[in-house]
């Protein structure tokens, strides 16, 4: 008989104990690579979409910057407002090359569990982001409407269509429909600036401006001039993604600590699980050493069963989380200040190939004991002993 099944048959013997080790393989190997996925995934999602932003600056209202850029991002409503004047000054310093006022406003839908985000925007916003598609047109009239992607899916509407707001009264026609951007575009509902500031009683004042240089390299330098306008609060992107990674940094070495703690408990558990597996089976390996085996053939067997409840756990482990990706992919997505609109979990392979090698090397290393014990127990004392 093969080494390898005699190894899994050993292991079949003691089913429960063989599946509690299996377990705690299972457990940490399949948070080992959510984490690790979500490490990759996270990162590149939240680049793509601050470059599909068009924006280099955002300016907002005095105060935290990053709070306000959160809101901003996550369609949140703002506390505080900046006056339409702060437009004339910024568009006297050189080197920007388009600056979008914007007024955002939310509406609590308790009856439908939403919140729906109204945009306050003006013809800036499509030289801001010249990479939107409409189906239709931009505005002409004062009670136009156009509609993000996944807003126009939840209104079920179409280009001529109207959308009746009974909260002021007013009714808007559906003039446009954004193609899909994936980003946290495709959420909004899109008026005029003019008739968002009337509507929503903020008469000339905007919540935030979204700003594009006309050369990147020289952001930081006019951000610094934009500091100097009173009322002004000034993030470039690259600062905002910046602190982001650095925020969800120091959440993951938490995180990745509690991961370290169940790993040593895993090879503990593999390493007791084979251990008392030897201790049990002194008389079967005092034969096996008797009957003409040689130390290495028992010190195989024994280092055969570690890697195969290794093996086997982290890939269960592995599976586990590739199917629980998307359910998982939607719990983190909860709990994040930002969350990108795209997948923020990538299924590298290499990370599956780490996992499963890191697992591996576990299974070495707590199996080296226990498969010496057995290799290096004299047969005639066993026996006797027996």
């Amino acid at each position: 008989m093969k080494l390898g099944v005699f190894a899994i048959k050993n292991l079949a013997q003691h089913k429960v104990r063989t599946i509690l080790t299996l377990l705690s393989i299972v457990a940490a190997v399949a948070v080992l690579f959510t984490l690790l996925s979500f490490n990759q995934g996270y990162e590149a999602a939240l680049k793509d979409q601050l470059q599909q932003m068009g924006v280099h600056i955002m300016a907002v209202p005095m105060g935290c910057p990053f709070e306000s850029a959160t809101l901003i991002l996550k369609g949140g409503k703002i506390p505080a407002y900046l006056d339409m004047s702060v437009m004339e000054q910024i568009d006297q310093i050189d080197g920007i090359q388009i600056a979008a006022p914007s007024l955002m406003h939310g509406l609590i839908r308790p009856e439908e569990g939403r919140t729906d985000i109204f945009l306050g925007i003006d013809e800036r916003m499509l030289t801001l982001k010249n990479w939107w598609k409409i189906k239709g047109s931009f505005f002409k009239k004062n009670n136009d409407i156009i509609l993000g992607y996944n807003a126009a899916l939840v209104e079920l509407a179409e280009v001529g269509d109207q959308i009746y707001l009974p909260e002021y009264d007013k009714t808007f026609n559906v003039v446009g429909i954004l193609e899909s951007t994936g980003t946290q575009d495709d959420g909004f509902f899109y008026i005029p600036l003019a008739t968002a500031q009337a509507l929503f009683g903020q008469e000339h004042k905007i919540t935030h401006i979204q700003i594009r240089v006309k050369d990147p390299a020289q952001a930081d330098a006019i951000a610094g001039q934009l500091q100097n306008i009173d009322g002004l609060s000034v993030l470039t992107t690259a600062e905002l993604m910046g602190t982001m990674l650095s925020l969800m940094g120091s959440a993951k070495t938490l995180i990745f600590s509690i991961v370290l703690i169940a790993i040593v408990i895993s090879t503990l558990g593999v390493l007791n699980t084979v251990l008392m597996s030897v201790f049990e089976r002194t008389r079967e390996i005092g034969i096996m050493r008797a009957t003409g085996a040689a130390k290495r053939h028992i010190f195989a067997l024994i280092w055969l069963e570690t890697l195969s409840l290794s093996l086997i756990g982290g890939t269960l482990g592995i599976v586990i989380a590739l199917i629980g990706a998307g359910q998982i992919e939607t719990v983190i997505k909860r709990f994040l200040p930002i969350a990108p609109q795209g997948s923020i979990v990538s299924l590298d392979p290499g990370n599956l190939l780490l996992c499963l090698a890191f697992i591996l090397g576990i299974g070495v290393f707590a199996g080296l004991y226990p498969a010496y014990k057995a290799a290096t127990a004299n047969p005639i004392q066993t026996l006797r002993k027996e």
